[in-house]
């Protein structure tokens, strides 16, 4: 059976299924899967030259992101207010720091950096490769370490190659916080039927996938918010966020915010 790399844990990745599209210049696709970690991927992306990667996002992106509706993912607008709440209330509890800019990796039409605004005084910079940026827009050059926090949502869905990853990881600063919203499951169904087999996924995360990524990154715990189906990743001492965490639950008022050294992996 072929295999190659699972591009989380370097483990054996073996052919598990495949699906036949008919949009957006796609015929079969490929996807494999981690003997090791669960994790999935999709080889035919992963083969594709920067020039078709790049087409097929811009083809299938610009198709809903200046609309109010993603028929794709209906309730994307709803969330990205319950995750500018849950970023500005975490902020005010301490748990993000501003010493240094925060930026939105994949902003995509800015939707979040804007909500944020409409509910705090806080800038979130936009950056896209993909697509051209609302106002606020990062004017300078992406530099390691630069950022107090690191926000990507629905994107790592889109991630072909390790070194994609870690470059989105290194601008985290060394006390900074990363924020990310993707599908996490504790399997990857092998069913070509599957909602989330989109024309642009190709990465599909297990639980176990992002134990093993945060650690090798050097998150030492990560709190989870359902509203907002929203992680976030602390390279700060588990019992420090502990602190806060115990401080805020016991207050009563919002929901608890869930913590765990590691990944918090909620669905199970």
């Amino acid at each position: 059976m072929e295999s190659n790399r699972c591009l989380v844990c370097s483990g054996p990745s073996f052919s598990y299924f495949s699906k036949r599209f008919s949009a957006f210049g796609l015929s079969v696709v490929e996807y494999y899967r981690c003997a090791r970690c669960g994790f999935v991927h999709s080889q035919t992306h992963a083969d594709m030259s920067e020039e078709e990667w790049s087409a097929l996002n811009a083809a299938y992106h610009s198709g809903y992101q200046s609309l109010e509706h993603n028929p794709d993912d209906p309730r994307w607008l709803a969330r990205i207010d319950a995750q500018a709440a849950f970023i500005a209330d975490s902020a005010n509890r301490g748990l993000i720091p501003a010493g240094r800019a925060w930026i939105d990796y994949a902003a995509g039409g800015g939707q979040l950096s804007a909500a944020l605004r409409r509910v705090s005084s806080l800038t979130l910079l936009n950056f896209d490769r993909y697509m051209q940026c609302p106002e606020p827009a990062l004017r300078t050059a992406l530099m390691p370490g630069a950022f107090d926090f690191v926000i990507s949502t629905s994107v790592f869905e889109h991630i072909r190659k390790r070194a994609d990853l870690d470059a989105i990881n290194a601008l985290v600063s060394s006390h900074g916080v990363m924020g990310l919203h993707t599908l996490v499951r504790e399997e990857i169904p092998a069913d070509p039927d599957w909602f989330y087999l989109l024309p642009v996924h190709c990465s599909f995360f297990t639980n176990q996938s992002m134990e093993v990524l945060i650690r090798q990154w050097g998150y030492q715990c990560s709190i989870y918010d359902v509203e907002s189906r929203l992680w976030l990743f602390f390279k700060r001492p588990f019992e420090e966020i502990e602190c806060v965490v115990d401080v805020v639950n016991g207050r009563g008022g919002k929901a608890p915010y869930l913590l765990k050294q590691g990944f918090f992996d909620y669905w199970k």
